[in-house]
């Protein structure tokens, strides 16, 4: 689904592209903590340290880091 004009695209990726690469690099890292954050909101209770990250890893990856590993 695309909702979004060429216009404000364009905008988006002028304001992000002027900034330093440093800049860009914390913004990602900090876009990342933040989907951590939201991957732990729908977090079942009662999982163990190692459980809990290999569900955030997965919510945001798509698989767990041991089906990351099997696949390369």
């Amino acid at each position: 689904m695309e909702d979004t004009t060429r216009s404000a695209k364009r905008i988006a990726r002028d304001i992000v592209m002027s900034k330093t690469v440093e800049e860009r690099i914390l913004m990602c890292a900090e876009m990342y903590e933040d989907a951590k954050e939201f991957a732990k909101i729908g977090m079942p209770q009662g999982l163990t340290p190692e459980e809990q990250r290999s569900f955030i890893f997965r919510r945001i990856h798509g698989l767990t880091p041991t089906e990351c590993i099997l696949l390369n």
